[in-house]
């Protein structure tokens, strides 16, 4: 039986056809854990079982890349080619090994995605594709795709998606947020085309239509796909919340099976008084007030898809998230389904289980320093793989005085 103090966070929802044992998702979190070539190593793999034993309900991995000049960062893992499976199958396979052994039943979806012209130095060093003939933060210009070429890459998607299945993972995230490509081709702020992917926003939602087309001909209508988009763009001249609820209607209808609701695009992030690196993980929020800080738009978008009856998806809510009360509430409170944290879980991997033998209920440990990112930023292939920075700092530092 739950405990009543726990209420829905910890009972089961549905994603599709397969049901999630809690409410809490650990969002995708880039990891520079992969080789060089963007294959699956131990160090990864040990990553996703503490995630698994941590009692999350799921896991949605880093970005794995559907075509090779996708990759915005180093040591990226991939999924362009039928030569990843093996690796990507031994990631699902010890992560459900690893839930059985614990009883959780957690599931674990692989988000997927291409940068296109949202690229940092230690990215893709090729032309760059996007909609649009875009300026990238690090001044490079975009080539836009041909018409034939969207839809190629569309069927890249859908490739990656039936390699996913094929692998053994539960489901598949469209990466669709932070201006990456997707979000290159739905942002008025980053989709200047004229022909049938710009202008209206029937047009520039075409291209997750055409992902969806393919993939859903690979991997049939059982397998869960999921999306995460922003609510804004926070940029002015990019997507606001009211144009991110009619997106998110028309994906819907489509067929996608959630909806992760994110905010911010790179270039936003570098206009603000204080700057956070990716913007999307912003800086010190307890001391700005920020928790929770996409709240709004993922509220405006669930209350949007409420009003049609044949639309039943649920809305994951990311962003500023670190207080089992604020969950409770919002789960409780607004109709989101699902809360999902990224920095929290890279130092306290098990904060779910802390929550589920609760009460009490601590704050997640996590101050949003943003040192993890930092690190993966500056060094690129030097960094040793996501982790709590502040806590090895502070690791270190104990070791010295009992010396």
């Amino acid at each position: 039986m739950i405990n009543k103090d726990l209420s829905l966070v910890f009972s089961p929802e549905k994603i599709g056809n397969v049901e999630i044992s809690n409410r809490l998702v650990r969002s995708a979190t880039y990891e520079c854990m992969a080789t060089e070539e963007g294959h699956i190593t131990d160090n990864l793999i040990k990553i996703y079982k503490e995630l698994a034993m941590g009692g999350v309900g799921l896991t949605i991995t880093g970005h794995a890349v559907v075509r090779e000049d996708g990759k915005n960062l180093a040591k990226m893992s991939c999924i362009h080619s039928d030569d990843y499976i093996e690796g990507l199958s031994r990631l699902a396979g010890n992560y459900h090994d690893a839930t059985k052994e614990v009883g959780n039943d957690s599931k674990i979806f692989l988000q997927m995605g291409h940068c296109g012209v949202q690229i940092s130095h230690w990215g893709w060093t090729g032309e760059l594709v996007s909609s649009s003939p875009t300026e990238s933060v690090i001044q490079k210009i975009a080539r836009p795709l041909k018409i034939e070429e969207i839809i190629e890459m569309a069927e890249y998607y859908g490739e990656a998606t039936n390699r996913a299945k094929k692998a053994g993972f539960d489901g598949v995230q469209l990466h669709g947020a932070h201006g990456f490509l997707i979000t290159q081709f739905y942002s008025p702020y980053m989709n200047h085309r004229d022909d049938i992917y710009g202008g209206s926003i029937e047009n520039r939602a075409k291209f997750v239509l055409d992902i969806l087309k393919s993939s859903r001909k690979k991997v049939g209508y059982n397998f869960p796909i999921i999306m995460k988009m922003n609510g804004s763009d926070k940029i002015k001249g990019g997507l606001e919340a009211e144009e991110a609820a009619k997106f998110a209607y028309i994906f819907a209808k489509a067929g996608i099976n959630s909806l992760e609701i994110s905010s911010y695009i790179w270039e936003a992030g570098r206009r603000e008084s204080l700057i956070s690196l990716p913007p999307e993980a912003q800086r010190n929020i307890r001391q700005r007030g920020l928790e929770a800080f996409n709240l709004e738009f993922a509220k405006k978008i669930k209350e949007a898809l409420e009003k049609d009856s044949s639309i039943n998806i649920p809305i994951i809510l990311v962003g500023g998230l670190y207080r089992f009360e604020t969950i409770k509430s919002i789960i409780e409170t607004t109709g989101i389904e699902f809360c999902s944290m990224c920095r929290p879980l890279i130092r306290q991997p098990d904060l779910p289980n802390t929550w589920r033998n609760g009460p009490p209920f601590p704050e997640a440990e996590c101050i949003h320093c943003n040192l993890c990112t930092k690190d993966f930023l500056v060094k690129g292939p030097k960094c040793k793989g996501v982790r709590c920075v502040k806590k090895e700092k502070e690791e270190r530092k104990k070791k010295r005085r009992n010396v």
